[in-house]
């Protein structure tokens, strides 16, 4: 997958995570899509760092 196509497969899980969040009856269920929704921003935000630094050399 490249770079583009990480960014955009993580950013999707996010609002996918977030959307499971706000359906969650329970609240421990409610806190692990958050924690996933975090954790692909996260890796969102790697691959757009990557990114940046290979267009640049």
């Amino acid at each position: 997958m490249s770079a583009t196509g990480d960014i955009a497969y993580f950013r999707q899980r996010v609002i996918e995570e977030k959307q499971r969040a706000r359906a969650a009856c329970e609240e421990a269920i409610r806190r692990l899509h958050l924690d996933f929704a975090a954790r692909y921003a996260e890796r969102a935000e790697e691959a757009e760092r990557l990114a940046m630094r290979y267009s640049t050399q």
